[in-house]
């Protein structure tokens, strides 16, 4: 099992300017920034580095609508002319009516499916699925990690148990962003 904090650096709770994804010691591991003011309401495009400030990846999105909810797109730098991973809002009318949170779909190039499903009423602000393709449970899911909102610390405490999620950091930070900005702020704004 892998852990990371996930902290939001923010001028106020609407403006959002920066995250940084750490271990549980401290030591940076990415972050995820964007340029433009305001600070961020929604940003374009949303540049990820590393600790020595290597740019490696960006994600762009696009609005298509609270029925089909947004799509975003994860490109790693500098090939960047086919996405690593597609990243869906998915929103049902029961989901809506109840006030959950968002869901979202991680599609990989590699076909590797993950689920993020939230929920405001449990410890785990969402709790993270792998679609599994066996033959023993075709289109089950099996759990893989959570994202828990502590009270106190970071932001977000992501812990995975995948070997992929475990080995690319970067799609859990990128998770992150995605589940704190466009889920999140935007339902508390709501």
């Amino acid at each position: 099992m892998v852990i990371y904090h996930l902290y939001r650096d923010a001028f106020s709770e609407v403006y959002t300017y920066r995250y940084r994804l750490t271990d549980p010691t401290g030591n940076l591991e990415l972050t995820a920034s964007w340029s433009g003011l305001p600070a961020a309401d929604r940003p374009e495009e949303i540049f990820f580095s590393d600790a020595q400030g290597q740019q490696l990846a960006r994600l762009r999105w696009e609005d298509r609508s609270w029925w089909y909810g947004d799509r975003f797109w994860l490109f790693d730098v500098p090939a960047a002319e086919a996405p690593t991973a597609v990243i869906e809002e998915q929103w049902r009318i029961v989901d809506r009516l109840l006030l959950r949170l968002p869901g979202y779909k991680l599609t990989l190039n590699d076909g590797v499916a993950f689920i993020a499903r939230g929920s405001r009423y449990s410890q785990q602000l969402y709790e993270l699925f792998t679609l599994t393709t066996d033959n023993e449970n075709p289109g089950g899911e099996a759990h893989v990690g959570e994202v828990v909102h502590p009270t106190s610390g970071p932001t977000y405490i992501l812990q995975v148990e995948h070997p992929y999620l475990e080995t690319h950091p970067v799609l859990l930070a990128t998770l992150g962003v995605i589940l704190d900005l466009w889920g999140v702020q935007q339902e508390q704004r709501a």
